[in-house]
């Protein structure tokens, strides 16, 4: 019994970062949280709980978040005018991208400080390798978290906290992360 107290109050403590900083809220599913924060190069790492290795990278996240934040692109500019269908897939792929999301992920909202990290990851700071996509898979599987405790208008405050069609314009404007053109 004392072990599933410790486990519980650690679990707690790996989820409190996210919550308090990014949500600002309590999750309920605190598994479901991790599985989208842990890093597979970590379960092949001594844990403190052996209970942290039964929880693996979930990403089935990635996908519905994925399918949300293109809903949510929709929704932003489908109720500021009317759009081509080409105009609707640029903005989808301007604020959807792998690219600008890792970027937004990496600058605006620091996801890689709440990362469940491997050593190796940490040493290398793998979030800052060329060509990456880690933080854009994290940041859609954090979005399904979100939509799946709390609903679309749970994404969507969440998006607006983080002013995120502002941050990107910004960094579609200023030409960060070197990729853009």
């Amino acid at each position: 019994m004392e072990s599933d107290t410790g486990w519980i109050t650690y679990r707690n403590d790996l989820c409190k970062p996210v919550e308090t900083d990014l949500l600002g809220y309590p999750v309920q599913n605190k598994e479901r949280l991790i599985s989208a924060i842990i890093s597979n190069a970590l379960l092949n790492e001594a844990v403190p709980f052996q209970e942290l290795k039964k929880i693996k990278v979930d990403t089935s996240l990635e996908t519905m978040g994925d399918f949300i934040l293109d809903f949510l692109i929709f929704d932003n500019f489908a109720l500021k005018g009317h759009y081509t269908a080409k105009e609707i897939d640029n903005f989808r792929q301007l604020y959807g991208g792998n690219d600008i999301l890792h970027c937004f992920s990496k600058k605006c909202i620091k996801l890689q400080d709440f990362i469940l990290w491997g050593s190796d990851e940490i040493r290398l700071k793998k979030w800052n390798q060329r060509n990456t996509e880690l933080l854009a898979d994290r940041f859609e599987m954090l979005i399904a978290v979100i939509y799946l405790e709390n609903g679309i208008d749970a994404v969507k405050n969440f998006l607006k906290k983080h002013n995120f069609f502002e941050e990107i314009d910004t960094i579609k404007t200023n030409k960060e992360c070197g990729f853009l053109k």
